[in-house]
């Protein structure tokens, strides 16, 4: 079945650089079968090239609500992109840095917009190059910065930074401290002690439901046979392809799908006059399409002729208050008209593995042969496998 469009079509700005985009893609994968010592650093030398390149293409974003959207930092606002770089982790450059709250016993406690509302008040952008991460605060009402932004490599290099260990969801890694001008920055603004932690391409396991597997069964540790043939060449490859699934900063999944349809469904529950702001769901990719409202409960998958590739959908996201997040102020809303947690809890409550959060969307993973590969504002969207029934969340901890 073809929906309409994923996102709507750009106005040219691509021919030019498709290209350069193609040989950017194609050097990531060449590099990425390199030896197994330089593979992490080749790996990340292409993926910036890839960015950079489709980053440059076009500047402009369509004036309309479906779109791709990275998170740079976590729980800060969405960042709109015209091209996306696809990862087993996700688009390239997702959450890979996050904020962590300095207790007074010295305890680093993460930080998460349902619980700290103000990080709305904080809006990311890529500097013209697209090596920079800029980040701009707003006072409250605001539509002008509240004083100098704050820089930052997009891709910094670990190799001086403090090591940090960041623990989400039972799903532990170790990340990056930024260093005391990030951190100061931030602080003085939250008027807290906040450090900021970058991802560093340290995986986290993913522990929920995962591609052909059970949906109440998530990742395994390997054996002892796998860790010993994982480092013969010939073998290496093969292995990989049956390994547990890996995310950044992201809270359980690389990949988050929502519909236009549900959330103008959404936006309709909201008194006259008063409007949902997409962002606040926090999607990677928004499906423009004429199937109803929530139809994607039922998609096991979406692909895209174009690129060939396909995102797997294994597991509904259970929603949290951070909906109810009044972005203009930076504060837990307190009318109707940003209250919309609420008003979901009253017919989305259908999976029964999150069952007190309303549903929104869908998680996902990449499919075999899409890493490497440019997504674009334009491409075919089609819904593949059509599941007979909704699926059940699961994640240690989480599920109810």
């Amino acid at each position: 079945m073809i929906t309409d469009i994923l996102i709507p079509s750009q106005n040219g700005g691509f021919l030019l650089g498709a290209l350069a985009i193609f040989l950017s893609s194609l050097s990531y994968l060449v590099l990425s079968k390199s030896s197994h010592l330089s593979r992490k650093a080749n790996r990340a030398k292409a993926m910036k090239d890839t960015f950079i390149s489709i980053s440059q293409q076009s500047k402009e974003i369509p004036n309309t609500e479906a779109t791709l959207y990275i998170h740079p930092i976590k729980s800060l606002r969405s960042l709109p992109v015209s091209s996306a770089l696809l990862t087993p982790t996700g688009f390239a450059h997702d959450r890979t840095f996050m904020l962590l709250h300095k207790q007074p016993s010295g305890e680093l406690k993460n930080m998460h917009i349902a619980n700290y509302p103000s990080m709305s008040l904080f809006h990311p952008s890529l500097s013209p190059e697209a090596t920079k991460l800029v980040i701009e605060h707003r006072k409250p009402g605001s539509l002008t910065p509240s004083g100098p932004n704050l820089e930052l490599d997009l891709e910094p290099s670990c190799s001086e930074l403090e090591e940090v260990k960041v623990d989400m969801h039972s799903s532990p890694t170790t990340g990056y401290k930024m260093g005391r001008e990030a951190n100061d920055w931030f602080s003085a603004r939250f008027g807290f002690p906040v450090i900021l932690t970058y991802w560093g391409g340290n995986p986290r396991a993913v522990l929920g439901s995962l591609p052909g597997r059970p949906s109440n069964e998530g990742s395994k540790p390997p054996s002892v046979l796998s860790k010993l043939l994982s480092h013969i060449p010939i073998l290496e490859d093969y292995l990989k392809r049956d390994t547990n699934e890996k995310i950044a900063f992201n809270d359980c999944f690389p990949y988050l799908v929502i519909s236009l349809p549900s959330f103008n469904n959404v936006s309709s529950r909201l008194p006259s006059g008063a409007s949902m702001d997409i962002t606040k769901f926090r999607s990677n990719i928004v499906v423009s399409t004429s199937l109803p409202a929530w139809d994607e409960d039922l998609w096991g998958s979406i692909q895209f002729p174009s690129c060939g590739t396909e995102i797997i959908l294994t597991s509904n996201c259970g929603r949290c208050k951070s909906l109810n997040v009044d972005y203009r102020t930076g504060e837990h809303g307190k009318t109707d008209d940003v209250k919309v947690y609420h008003r979901l809890q009253k017919d989305r409550r259908v999976d029964q593995g999150v069952k007190y959060s309303p549903v929104f969307g869908r998680y996902g993973f990449l499919g075999k042969g899409g890493e490497g590969v440019v997504l674009r504002v334009g491409d075919e969207v089609r819904v593949g496998e059509r599941l007979e029934r909704t699926t059940r969340f699961y994640w240690p901890g989480i599920t109810n």
